[in-house]
């Protein structure tokens, strides 16, 4: 199959865990593309954390309470911030489409604005993948980025068929001994456990690209 792995990446880690998928499906016999999917203006968490932090109230509210995650999911309004003319702004040569970015308060917003920008997704089967901070929290990390992408997707008309996670292991406004404290606390392991070269980051890796496959 021909497919396409798209990502946006600030301090590298999302980078790293793109060349990882885009190696293995190399090694399946795929003929794979990439687009790095870069802001229109120089990134600054400050500036995000600005943008977003009128929404932390309720995220905290989520991780408490069920009803009030799928109220806050539903209603959240995804921040978006311009990118540069892509190199592939029509997929629709792809047989697949693999799509990354870090976890922010959600998605991160030049992904947010690249699904909304190509043409052709139509139709398409979607592979989404992140990184985050801290460990593998189902609420606070993988939900509050995957289910804003799977409900923008499907809106977009594509369906997400695939999704894979690791930890950078780093947070740029210094929260990283919290994290190291909630895996600890949560999984009895360290946060290092759950990065990219560890055996959840490889097995993270392969079962991606067999649903990406299917």
């Amino acid at each position: 199959m021909k497919m396409l792995v798209a990502y946006f990446s600030n301090t590298g880690n999302t980078e790293k865990l793109a060349e990882a998928i885009h190696e293995e499906l190399v090694r399946r016999g795929h003929a794979v593309e990439v687009e790095k999917i870069r802001p229109a203006i120089a990134y600054s968490w400050l500036r995000e954390v600005a943008r977003d932090f009128p929404r932390y109230p309720s995220i905290t509210l989520s991780l408490f309470s069920n009803a009030w995650k799928r109220h806050h999911v539903r209603t959240y309004n995804q921040v978006e911030e311009d990118i540069q003319a892509l190199k592939y702004p029509d997929i629709s040569e792809f047989d697949r489409i693999c799509v990354g970015g870090p976890k922010w308060a959600q998605m991160s917003y030049p992904v947010a604005r690249y699904l909304q920008t190509i043409r052709g997704i139509r139709g398409k089967k979607i592979g989404a993948f992140c990184t985050f901070g801290g460990p593998p929290l189902a609420v606070f990390e993988i939900e509050l980025i995957f289910e804003p992408m799977r409900t923008l997707i499907e809106r977009m008309g594509a369906q997400m068929v695939a999704q894979v996670c690791v930890s950078s292991a780093y947070h740029a406004a210094g929260l990283m001994p919290l994290f190291r404290m909630a895996s600890r606390m949560r999984f009895k392991r360290p946060v290092t456990d759950f990065m990219l070269a560890s055996e959840y980051g490889k097995n993270g890796v392969l079962n991606f690209c067999d649903e990406i496959e299917k």
